[in-house]
């Protein structure tokens, strides 16, 4: 018995962790994509309610579509590549988790 409450609480922190993981990354979407998109030199252009991005843009001509520069850094990469990683550790540790405390075994 007290090793099935260990398992079912491991299940449910890990289970937390990748829930709060998710709320974390749709919270700050908007932050990953502009992030993502800015890795190298681009233009942000407001266009009605979206928002468009253009790469390796110059200053010149973003300023000519109304938009702003945004000079770009590579490391820039990094925020989305680890938060893919840690969600995707996070969230294989509670399926594993989840399918032992509920008894799914594969068959050896």
């Amino acid at each position: 018995m007290a090793s099935s409450r260990a398992a079912l609480v491991r299940t449910l922190i890990w289970g937390g962790i990748a829930a709060a993981l998710f709320g974390f990354l749709f919270y700050y979407a908007d932050e990953f994509v502009r992030l993502a998109q800015t890795t190298q030199n681009s233009c942000k252009v407001q266009e009605g309610m979206n928002t468009v991005y253009y790469s390796n843009a110059t200053p010149e001509p973003c300023a000519a579509r109304g938009g702003t520069f945004a000079e770009g850094s590579w490391w820039f990469v990094l925020a989305p590549i680890a938060m893919a990683f840690a969600l995707s550790y996070a969230h294989g540790v509670f399926t594993g988790l989840f399918w032992d405390t509920i008894g799914l075994k594969p068959r050896k």
